[in-house]
């Protein structure tokens, strides 16, 4: 059986090779993410060509999801670990100092204008909590430590509180997208602490300067981005649950019931949605994951997100091929057990929701291989993935760009064919390809979607119940 749900793996130092990356493909990877949090642009075009070399190596398609660090807050330099003791005072300052347990600078000093008594300051992922007192800006505030302990150099700083009037874009972001937007091998950007939907129409319009479009995912880390989740998805290309700045920043019970609204939005919406952060955490360093752990990617499967990710799993972990794979048994064990409820159709594409709909309702009472789509744009092959088909869908298209960003959408199995002359074409190179890919055999039937004039967006309209000869 074959995974439906699309797994990302990140690209680091323990899977940036050809050899590795081409067992990961192996294993069930469909998109590799490159966080430009770390690494050089040299590293990061070494990862790019290794996994063009990966893909032809074992000759399957892969989406490369281009991953900005965003406005991540951290502690300035301190002397050594201190113990900041509950109860005790500590002065956050805008001028640069080496710290210590009274007083400690930070890589954003614009936060000073932004704070107010009675807001909560996140140390180290949440292990240790202040709460804002007093404000003498633009100078510093000073904060009550309400939960203690050891705090060193470049911890993570989260203000769940606090909205910031700064934008999602750092300078850094903005020479990141610059080199980006010069590559014709990335096929999404992420940007990170996303609040609002302007931050993606910043985004957008900085790509444009650059000559250049590309699918935006926005990563969903705030409170804040929660108060405007819907406008955020509307204005975006897919989501991210990213469940851990989220988890930080909000209380732990919440974050699994803001991960299933988020993929429920995404669903009605028909944007892919990622969920990410700790998946198989455990697996960084051991051969097998946590029984929880696997129970958090079904969980995520049964939401009926279209992907989900690993991170530190495989790109600094021992076994980014076991967890992979662990992933993959996974996904596969818990769509055998799937809830077969119709599929909301997109408010944003009623037409193709509705051809959709009618493929659904064929597959209930036909025995179907699968369903083969020739998409110039892919807005079909999205839409058909959207209304979680228990059976294969094909993705043709004569455009490689195209046919790595279906990567993405949940059942897809996408091809790069030339582009048929005539719509009975598409018929023969549905049935050439769907046998060639292990999908079909003679005898089999297929439903084979089409629009006229051919190449024509927007234009699917035509539904053949085919049987392959």
């Amino acid at each position: 059986m074959i995974a439906r749900t699309k797994i990302v793996a990140t690209i680091g130092p323990a899977s940036r090779d050809t050899a590795m990356l081409s067992k990961l493909l192996q294993a069930g990877a469909d998109v590799f993410r490159v966080n430009f949090s770390h690494g050089t642009y040299e590293e990061h075009e070494i990862s790019l060509a290794n996994i063009a070399a990966a893909s032809k190596a074992v000759n399957t398609p892969v989406a490369v999801l281009a991953d900005l660090c965003g406005p991540k807050i951290r502690v300035g330099k301190v002397a050594g670990p201190v113990e900041l003791r509950e109860g005790a005072d500590i002065t956050i300052q805008r001028e640069t100092i080496e710290g210590d347990a009274s007083r400690i600078s930070t890589t954003l000093p614009e936060m000073i204008d932004n704070v107010h008594p009675g807001e909560s300051i996140m140390l180290d992922d949440g292990k240790l909590r202040l709460e804002v007192t007093a404000v003498n800006a633009p100078e510093s505030f000073t904060c009550r430590v309400t939960r203690g302990g050891m705090l060193s150099s470049g911890k993570g700083i989260n203000l769940p509180h606090t909205k910031l009037s700064l934008s999602a874009l750092t300078e850094k972001d903005r020479r990141d997208v610059a080199w980006i937007a010069a590559r014709a091998d990335i096929d999404y950007i992420a940007l990170s602490f996303v609040q609002r939907p302007e931050d993606i129409h910043e985004l957008r319009a900085l790509l444009k300067q650059h000559g250049k479009s590309l699918p935006i995912v926005a990563k969903i880390e705030k409170p804040q981005a929660l108060a405007r989740i819907e406008e955020i998805v509307q204005a975006v290309d897919a989501v991210m649950v990213a469940r851990g700045d989220l988890g930080v920043e909000m209380e732990l019970p919440s974050v699994p019931l803001a991960q299933k609204r988020i993929v429920r939005l995404c669903q009605q919406a028909g944007k892919p949605c990622i969920v990410a952060t700790q998946m198989l955490e455990s697996m960084i360093d051991s051969a097998t994951p946590t029984r929880a752990e696997v129970c958090d990617i079904a969980n995520a499967v049964l939401d009926q997100t279209d992907a989900v990710m690993l991170s530190g799993e495989t790109a600094v972990g021992k076994f980014p091929v076991e967890a992979v794979t662990m992933m993959n048994d996974t996904i596969v064990a818990t769509e055998a057990w799937h809830d077969d409820h119709a599929a909301p159709v997109p408010e944003s594409e009623p037409a193709t929701g509705a051809v959709a709909a009618a493929v659904r309702a064929v597959t209930r009472h036909e025995k179907i291989a699968a369903v083969a789509v020739y998409t110039a744009t892919g807005a079909t092959a999205r839409v058909l993935s959207k209304s979680r088909l228990h059976v294969p869908i094909l993705a043709v298209s004569p455009d490689a760009a195209m046919v790595r960003r279906a990567c993405l959408y949940y059942g897809v199995e996408p091809v790069c064919h030339a582009a048929p002359e005539h719509t009975r074409d598409v018929l023969r190179i549905a049935q050439r390809v769907a046998i060639a890919n292990g999908l079909a055999k003679p005898g089999d039937k297929l439903i084979v979607l089409s629009g006229r004039p051919i190449g024509k967006p927007g234009a699917t309209n035509t539904i053949v119940i085919h049987t392959v000869t």
